[in-house]
């Protein structure tokens, strides 16, 4: 039971892991690339949600 849980949460942090990679690379080409809207967009997006999670935590 125990190796099926642990599969199980590798798995869940195996795809948080390659969502993160693709994320840091979209922000890396875009500040490359000097695209300011995209730029701006994606910081909106953290700081969104960064401001709900702080609410939810306050």
């Amino acid at each position: 039971m125990a190796s099926r849980f642990g599969s199980v949460i590798a798995n869940v942090m195996s795809i948080g892991a390659r969502a993160l990679g693709y994320i840091i690379y979209g922000v890396l080409l875009m500040i490359y690339r000097r695209d300011p809207r995209m730029i701006a967009l994606f910081g909106g997006v953290f700081a969104l949600i960064g401001l709900g999670i702080w609410l939810l935590l306050r």
